[in-house]
């Protein structure tokens, strides 16, 4: 077992965040990123532990694009509508040779990348010929060489609040904000949508705000973890859906549209 390990990071980001008119603003960033790494974490097991040659490659965070945009429209009626959509390129996945090559009892061995085409059992794949029993001093493909799909996610959350009591003055316009890092994965499903594009106050002392948050409004199916293994029917693609905000990782509550009801109560 190594504790240690290398990562790489680059990034470019460009943000704009503008209010329009009264109640109306908009904010977005882009983020181009190059993540290099020899480990994604303390899960990860080299593909073959006597050598480690191979291990440097895209790290698991190596999204190259993504695309992050909304805004807050305040109606009358005291109705907000807040949209919030997020494109990205896909993320990085691990090819592998779908056995136990090194006899370490994990499947976690990578295809060797045969000099002879006319090798027997050899696998054609979108990344050239593989050998799934790569030969002694045989190339072997580098770690997280697969590339799966691109995310699309439209979120929208529409809020509207009820004012009783005294009144305190004119009704606060919270300007949204993101960060360079971008939102947080309830922000990205569309759950915590709140807490940057604000939410709707009355001129009373007491507001009751009832809201209702859409995750993937245009129910688009973004396929989760891709299946690395060569030796099986479904390499390249996915036999689950995404779970994640960049479609990383497998989560129970996984699911293409979701509704979301919020009542909350301020003073």
């Amino acid at each position: 077992m190594e504790s240690s390990g290398i990562y790489n990071q680059n990034q470019v980001v460009a943000n704009i965040n503008s209010r329009l008119k009264q109640g109306v603003s908009l904010f977005g960033f882009y983020v181009l990123n190059r993540a290099m790494s020899s480990s994604d974490g303390i899960d990860t097991v080299p593909a073959n532990p006597y050598d480690l040659a191979g291990e440097y490659g895209p790290a698991a965070t190596d999204v190259r694009h993504r695309v992050t945009f909304g805004g807050s429209i305040s109606t009358k009626w005291n109705l907000r509508i807040s949209p919030f959509v997020i494109i990205q390129s896909g993320a990085p996945f691990d090819v592998t040779a779908g056995s136990d090559l090194y006899g370490t009892t994990l499947f976690n061995g990578r295809p060797g990348i045969p000099a002879d085409p006319t090798k027997a059992g050899l696998i054609q794949t979108q990344y050239g010929l593989l050998d799934p029993n790569p030969s002694p001093g045989e190339s072997i493909l580098g770690r997280n060489y697969g590339r799966g799909p691109g995310q699309t996610r439209v979120n929208l959350r529409v809020a509207k609040a009820i004012g009783f009591g005294s009144e305190t003055g004119r009704a606060a316009e919270q300007r949204p904000s993101v960060t360079a890092g971008g939102a947080t994965a309830a922000q990205a499903s569309g759950r915590g949508l709140g807490g940057i594009i604000g939410a709707p106050k009355t001129v009373h002392r007491y507001n009751m705000i009832v809201s209702m948050s859409v995750q993937n409004l245009l129910n688009h199916t973004n396929p989760g973890p891709i299946t690395g293994d060569i030796t099986s029917p479904l390499f390249g693609s996915a036999n689950r859906i995404a779970g994640g905000p960049n479609g990383e990782g497998f989560f129970e509550t996984a699911d293409n549209r979701r509704l979301e009801a919020q009542l909350r109560f301020t003073f």
